[in-house]
């Protein structure tokens, strides 16, 4: 039997931890609107990615894709990057939407244009059948209602005549229009990088690590080309070693907003001092990693 990798005992408790952080609020009421779903939708969701990448890491094997006796067993190093990235995303949204914005007027800003985002690219999809015509326009009743709560928002009152209109025009485009910042007097979209160094992250994970597993997500030739290349178990795992770490430093990141957020997740990590050595170990290698990674 393989000997685990230190590294991967710190993932798993990580992991575990998160898990527990979540499950503190499982119970607790909803506010006015939905956000606190979101919330638990977005944190569901780098979960998965990340325990995923973690069985993965354990190597595939397929019992009745018979090209041996056995199967067919392999190593997806492929796959685990296209989940770093994703898992990534997933704590940079988190972050910018409901953790960033320190004044409530700016965090409902935000929230509502993320949902008005999302409602807008949904829109776009070409619908098929009478229910989902009717899903569509259900929901132009919600985009309109996020406009005239944006409209209505004390941060977006403050922007000038030219920022407001100019905005209003960005966001019936959905996409990224979630997270436009002004800039060289024109809305653009927020880098992931940008997001990602106001999230803590060093620059060599916020820009250049990112921008690699991008490759993989995308298809680009790079990957394709160490896929190939590794042929032996050894080299496949190197692929991603460097992957599965930045998960956990964004899982550590992860507990922390969430422990910022919630009372009870707060309450989970102070009852455990190990635990709370590890986050911070972890959220420490994330912001001052500097070397190639």
């Amino acid at each position: 039997m393989n000997e685990m990798p230190t590294f991967q005992e710190d993932y798993i408790k990580l992991l575990e931890i998160l898990i527990k952080v979540a499950e503190a609020n499982k119970d607790t009421a909803l506010e006015e609107d939905d956000r606190l779903l979101e919330v638990e939708g977005l944190c569901k969701k780098f979960i998965g990615h990340a325990a995923s990448a973690l069985y993965l890491f354990g190597g595939t094997t397929l019992p009745n894709v018979k090209v041996t006796d056995r199967g067919t067993s392999f190593f997806d190093s492929g796959s685990i990057n296209v989940l770093g990235r994703a898992a990534l995303e997933s704590f940079l949204v988190f972050h910018y939407v409901f953790v960033e914005p320190r004044a409530d007027d700016e965090k409902d800003f935000r929230y509502y244009l993320w949902l008005h985002a999302s409602y807008i690219d949904r829109e776009n999809f070409p619908s098929r059948s009478e229910e989902g015509e009717k899903q569509l326009n259900d929901e132009k009743k919600i985009i309109d209602a996020l406009k005239e709560k944006i409209n209505n928002n004390s941060f977006f009152k403050q922007l000038d005549k030219e920022k407001k209109e100019s905005l209003l025009r960005k966001m019936e485009k959905g996409k990224d229009a979630w997270r436009l910042q002004w800039q060289n007097g024109q809305w653009a979209p927020k880098s992931w990088k940008n997001i990602g160094v106001s999230a803590g992250l060093s620059e060599i994970l916020a820009k250049h690590f990112y921008s690699y597993l991008c490759t993989y997500a995308h298809s680009g030739c790079q990957s394709a080309q160490q896929v190939g290349n590794a042929e032996t178990a050894e080299t496949q795992k190197d692929l991603c070693v460097a992957t599965m770490k930045l998960i956990m430093i964004a899982m550590a990141n992860m507990n922390k907003a969430y422990c910022q957020m919630f009372v009870k997740s707060k309450d989970v990590i102070q009852k455990d001092e190990d635990a709370q050595k590890l986050i911070d170990q972890w959220v420490y290698i994330g912001t001052f990693l500097q070397n190639e990674f």
